[in-house]
């Protein structure tokens, strides 16, 4: 298709969910796109799943090389920290929290600062430490 100029995306990666996000762009997008070419075809085959327009998942990966190189095979936590107002509805923040809770020997959730309490030098979150499974 001669004109066009390519595809645009907002990249929202200032906070922890924000990797997310492009994700979720990804999936309204592939709808809309779907209907414009139901209206009117454009000849171009976009590809919604390419790793440069879904970085969440390399995001995940960097978290996890992390806590294997300081932690091993042992489980953990990993947290997605966000302000107290936002945990019940920033819907990338609860994606990724969900996501890393989906790894296995992980325990992803989504907390605010103040939920957390250094405890004989062990971060520690509400009274647990870091090694929740």
């Amino acid at each position: 298709m001669s004109g066009f100029l390519g595809y645009h995306s907002e990249w929202n990666l200032g906070s922890p969910g924000g990797w997310d996000y492009q994700r979720t762009n990804q999936e309204i997008s592939r709808v809309v796109w779907k209907r414009i070419n139901a209206a009117r075809p454009t000849g171009v085959d976009l590809d919604f799943e390419h790793s440069t327009l879904y970085p969440v998942l390399s995001f995940v990966e960097m978290l996890l090389d992390v806590h294997r190189s300081r932690e091993g095979s042992n489980p953990g936590l990993i947290a997605v920290v966000a302000e107290e107002e936002t945990l019940a509805d920033v819907t990338e923040n609860i994606n990724l929290a969900r996501r890393l809770d989906s790894v296995d020997g992980i325990t992803g959730i989504l907390a605010a600062p103040h939920e957390f309490e250094l405890q004989n030098g062990t971060l520690c979150h509400h009274g647990r430490p870091q090694e929740y499974r």
